[in-house]
C-alpha cells in the first residue's frame, strides 16, 4: 500500500524525501540482452498515458535494463531490475490507481515527479512491493498540472528465457479538492461537493458550530472523505454524550483515534495533523468502534508558503510571415521550477536597436497582454501570435512565467523579429465584415442590426479578444456602438497604446465615432482594438462592438474654429431662423469646411450625449462657404410655443467635428433673449486626438 511520507518544514524538502536519482539515458544492463529492449526502457522514452483509463502489455520484459542512475526505491531498498517507464500528466487533481495484475513475474511499482530544486532529479511519491502475491498496486491522490512517472521493476533478475509478460493497468478519476492557504482555509462539513459521506450521517444544528451545524454519524464504520491540497490541517469536532470514537486516516494510513465522549457538550475541540508532503492528500474520517455517535464540524487546511518561482524560459524564438504576424514559440516551465503548471505569462518588448537585456531591462519594456495562451504543463511547446505591430520595425521579445502565488521567473532569452506590413488598405471605408479586419478570439457577427453601417457589427463578449487593421494613410475614423452592456476597448496604433474607448451608455447608441490623431508618415500603419474591462465595474458590462473604419490621408492643419450661432423667431409660428459666420476648414479661419449638421432639443445641447439625443433639424442646410461668409438657415416643422435650443456642428475633410454654442428661442414671437453657451469640441484632448461623434444629420 501507499506509504505515508513525511516532510520537513524546509522548502528544499517540501516535495519529497530526498533526491533519489538523476535522470540519465546512459546505463548498464543488469540482465542478459537476448530479448529486444522495450521502447520505454528508460525514463526519457516513457510511454505517455493520455487517457483516463489505460491497459498496456509488454509481451517480453526480459530485455529491459536498469539504468545506472535509476532511483533507489523505498520499498525495495535498491534499484530493482528490468525497469520500464510510463508517464502521465493529469490536467486536474484527482486519484490514480495503478496495478500490475496479470504480469508473469514479481513486480514493484513506484511513482515519481521531477524535483524542482535539482534539475534531472526525481522525488518518490509512492512505492508498493506486494499488493497480493506477485502483484503490485498503488492508489494515491495527485495534484493536477504536474507530470508524473511510473516505474515498473522486477524484484529479481529475470533470466533471458522464458519470456515474461508485463501488464500495467491505470485509471485516473478527477476529484473535488479543498485548496489551502499559508494562513489556513476553512472547509465546513456543509460545503457542498467537498465532503463525500456514506449513508447514515445526519446534519445537526449547533449554535457553536462554524456554520451553525455539524455532521453526526449514527453508525459504526460510516465514513466521510475529503481530498485536500496542502501540507497539514486542523480538524474541529464536538465532545458530548453518546459520542464514541472518530478514526482519522490520511492517505489510507491511520493518524489518530479521537475519543469524543463527554458528559456535556463541548464545541470547537481541535486536533492538528502532522506535516505531510506538499500535494493532494486523502482525508478519511471513520466512525470507530464503541459509542453510538461520532461527529466533526470543519477542517482548516494549510499550505507551505510558495517561494519557488517558475524556471527561466530559455528557448524563446520569434518568426514572421507575409501576413504581418509575429509568432513567439517556447517550451513551458512549471509552477515550481520545471515542475507543475505556471499560472500566467508576461511578455515584454523593446524596439531594436536599443540595447536591451531580458533580465536587466525587464521593467522598462513594453507589455503585451493579448493573445497569450494559458500555461501548459512543464515541457509543452507553446506559442503566441502577435498582430498589430508596427510594420518594418524590429522588436526584441522577452517572456517570463508567473505562478499562482505571484512569483515570476527570470526573464527569458531574447528573440528578435521584424513585423511585415501584411496587406495594407488605402483610403476608403471598410465595414467590420471586410477582409481587411483580422479577429482573434471569439467574435460574433451580427448581420441584422438596422442601425449599424451596412447592417453588421462584430461583438466580443470576452476580455482579451482583439482585432486589427493594416492601412496606408495618416488618419482613421473608427465607428462603434455603445449601450448598457458596453465595456472598454483599448486602442493601439503601431503597437503602442493610444487610448481607451468606454462603450457604456444608459441606452443603445449607434454610430459613435473615434477620430485618430494624424499619424505621419503615410504608412503602412496598424491599429489594434483590444477588449478590456474596468476593474470594479458590473459584470453585465461585458461586450464591445466593432462597426467600421475609414482610412484617410488628409493634409490638414487641425479642427475648424467653433461657430458662433444666433437664432430668432421665424416668419411663421413653426419656424426659427439661424445665422452664423463660416469659420473655415482649419484653425484661424482658413479654407472651407466640408459639412454642417444642425440639431435642436428642448434642453441645452452642450455635450456629446446632448447632441446624440437632439433631433436633426428640418430645412435647407447650406453647403459650407469660405471662412468669413455669412450663413443662414430656416428651421421648419417646429411646434409653436415650445422653447427650443439649437446647435451647429461643423466638420472638415479630416473628420474633425466641432460643436457651436447652443442658443435658445421660442418657435413663436415674442422672442425672448436666447442663452449662449461656450463652444465645445467633442471629447477634445490635447492635439485634437479624439472627437466623439460624427456630425451627421
Amino acid at each position: 500500500m501507499f506509504s505515508n511520507i513525511r516532510y520537513s518544514f524546509a522548502r528544499a524538502a517540501l516535495h519529497g524525501l530526498a533526491i533519489l536519482g538523476l535522470v540519465l539515458t546512459a546505463g548498464v544492463s543488469a540482465s542478459p540482452a537476448y530479448a529486444a529492449v522495450p521502447s520505454n526502457d528508460n525514463i526519457a522514452n516513457s510511454i505517455n498515458i493520455t487517457t483516463a483509463a489505460y491497459a498496456g502489455t509488454l509481451l517480453d520484459i526480459t530485455g529491459a535494463t536498469t539504468e545506472v542512475a535509476d532511483p533507489v526505491i523505498s520499498c525495495g531498498g535498491a534499484q530493482g531490475y528490468n525497469s520500464v517507464w510510463y508517464t502521465f500528466a493529469p490536467l486536474n487533481s484527482g486519484e490514480v490507481s495503478i496495478n500490475t495484475t496479470n504480469s508473469q513475474y514479481d513486480t514493484i511499482l513506484a511513482v515519481f515527479k521531477n524535483d524542482p530544486l535539482v534539475p534531472g532529479g526525481l522525488i518518490e511519491l509512492g512505492c508498493n512491493d506486494d499488493s497480493g502475491g506477485t502483484i503490485s498496486a498503488l492508489t494515491m491522490p495527485l495534484r493536477g498540472g504536474i507530470r508524473y512517472y511510473i516505474e515498473v521493476i522486477s524484484k529479481a533478475v529475470l533470466p533471458a528465457t522464458p519470456a515474461k509478460r508485463m501488464r500495467i493497468n491505470y485509471s485516473f478519476s478527477q476529484k473535488v479538492v479543498a485548496w489551502s492557504d499559508p494562513l489556513g482555509k476553512k472547509w465546513d462539513s456543509t460545503d457542498g461537493g467537498v465532503f463525500t459521506f456514506s449513508s447514515g450521517w445526519q446534519l445537526v444544528y449547533a449554535l457553536d458550530a462554524y456554520k451553525g451545524a455539524i455532521h453526526v454519524s449514527n453508525k459504526v464504520n460510516n465514513t466521510a472523505v475529503v481530498y485536500f491540497d496542502g501540507n497539514r490541517f486542523d480538524l474541529y469536532y464536538t465532545l458530548g454524550p453518546e459520542m464514541g470514537y472518530l478514526d482519522v486516516y490520511v492517505d489510507n494510513v491511520l493518524q489518530v483515534t479521537l475519543g469524543q465522549g463527554n458528559s456535556t457538550y463541548v464545541a470547537n475541540r481541535v486536533w492538528s495533523s502532522s506535516t505531510y508532503s506538499d500535494g493532494v492528500h486523502k482525508l478519511l474520517l471513520r466512525h470507530g468502534v464503541f459509542g453510538t455517535k461520532a461527529n466533526f464540524d470543519y477542517i482548516t487546511v494549510y499550505s507551505f508558503p510558495d517561494v519557488i518561482p517558475p524556471a527561466q524560459i530559455s528557448d524563446l524564438t520569434a518568426t514572421t510571415d507575409v501576413t504581418g504576424k509575429v509568432t513567439l514559440k517556447w517550451t513551458s516551465v512549471g509552477d515550481d521550477g520545471l515542475v507543475g503548471t505556471a499560472a500566467s505569462y508576461e511578455v515584454r518588448y523593446f524596439l531594436s536597436p536599443i540595447p536591451s537585456n531580458c533580465q536587466v531591462n525587464w521593467s522598462s519594456g513594453g507589455s503585451i497582454t493579448y493573445g497569450l495562451p494559458a500555461p501548459a504543463i512543464a515541457g509543452t511547446v507553446q506559442q503566441a501570435t502577435l498582430n498589430g505591430l508596427a510594420p518594418g520595425v524590429a522588436y526584441d521579445f522577452c517572456i517570463a512565467a508567473v505562478d499562482d502565488a505571484g512569483n515570476m521567473g527570470v526573464g527569458s532569452n531574447m528573440a528578435t523579429a521584424t513585423a511585415s506590413a501584411g496587406v495594407p488598405y488605402g483610403t476608403g471605408a471598410y465595414d467590420d465584415n471586410n477582409a481587411g479586419w483580422s479577429y482573434t478570439g471569439k467574435w460574433t457577427l451580427v448581420s441584422d442590426d438596422p442601425d449599424a453601417r451596412y447592417g453588421t457589427l462584430h461583438v466580443s463578449n470576452k476580455v482579451g479578444n482583439y482585432t486589427f487593421f493594416f492601412f496606408t494613410g495618416t488618419q482613421f475614423v473608427f465607428t462603434y456602438a455603445s449601450g448598457p452592456f458596453g465595456d472598454l476597448l483599448d486602442v493601439y496604433i503601431d503597437g503602442m497604446y493610444e487610448t481607451t474607448l468606454d462603450q457604456y451608455a444608459p441606452s443603445d447608441i449607434s454610430n459613435r465615432i473615434y477620430t485618430s490623431r494624424m499619424i505621419p508618415p503615410l504608412g503602412p500603419h496598424s491599429v489594434r482594438f483590444v477588449h478590456n474591462h474596468l476593474l470594479g465595474s458590473p459584470s453585465s458590462r461585458s461586450q464591445v462592438k466593432i462597426d467600421q473604419i475609414y482610412i484617410n490621408s488628409p493634409d490638414d492643419g487641425g479642427p475648424p474654429n467653433p461657430i458662433n450661432l444666433s437664432a430668432t423667431a421665424g416668419a411663421s409660428s413653426d419656424k426659427v431662423d439661424l445665422a452664423w459666420t463660416a469659420t473655415g476648414d482649419d484653425p484661424g479661419g482658413v479654407g472651407t469646411a466640408s459639412h454642417y449638421a444642425i440639431r435642436y432639443s428642448t434642453a441645452p445641447i452642450l455635450t456629446e450625449v446632448d447632441w446624440i439625443y437632439a433631433s436633426p433639424a428640418a430645412g435647407v442646410i447650406p453647403a459650407p462657404h469660405p471662412a468669413g461668409t455669412y450663413e443662414t438657415m430656416a428651421v421648419e416643422g417646429l411646434t409653436p410655443g415650445v422653447n427650443y435650443w439649437f446647435a451647429v456642428c461643423v466638420s472638415d475633410d479630416a473628420f474633425y467635428h466641432v460643436l457651436s454654442n447652443s442658443v435658445q428661442v421660442d418657435a413663436v414671437p415674442p422672442v425672448f433673449p436666447f442663452r449662449i453657451y461656450l463652444p465645445l469640441v467633442f471629447g477634445g484632448q490635447a492635439g485634437g486626438t479624439f472627437y466623439g461623434v460624427r456630425c451627421s444629420p
